[in-house]
């Protein structure tokens, strides 16, 4: 876990954090691979976007809808967490991200025997823009 969520933060403050988490999403390894999504998910939480590259967030939300539900377990977790991240933050893409969970549709992750399941994208975006948070960046990615 520390790969999916304590470096992510970290990435997500240092000068390289796009390079970083493009590099770590093309991974073999699973956890270097779940860590590169929330790293870029982190960036788009905390960035303005102006200053993100909408044409590769789009490339990476196709990529997406044609990849995860092949993907391993906590990959397809972070890459549904990703759609929401980018349907949330990047005001220009929220469509596009809507979209993309539709086709996607729900996302099976085996949580371990627990009662945790990965969130409804279409859902969890659809209450953000209710409570008026669509494109409201993050000050810190950090809880």
């Amino acid at each position: 876990m520390v790969s999916e969520y304590v470096v992510p933060w970290v990435a997500s403050e240092n000068e390289a954090d796009r390079d970083l988490a493009l590099k770590w999403i093309d991974a073999k390894r699973d956890h270097i691979a779940s860590g590169g999504w929330n790293s870029y998910a982190a960036i788009v939480a905390i960035t303005a976007d102006d200053a993100l590259d909408v044409k590769e967030l789009e490339s990476l939300l196709n990529r997406i809808v044609a990849s995860i539900h092949e993907a391993p377990n906590r990959v397809r977790y972070v890459m549904d967490n990703f759609v929401i991240a980018v349907g949330t933050y990047v005001k220009p893409l929220t469509a596009k991200a809507k979209a993309a969970a539709r086709k996607i549709g729900p996302v099976q992750v085996d949580a371990a025997g627990t009662s945790c399941k990965a969130p409804d994208a279409i859902s969890s975006i659809e209450k953000n823009e209710s409570k008026g948070l669509i494109g409201k960046k993050r000050k810190a990615t950090r809880c």
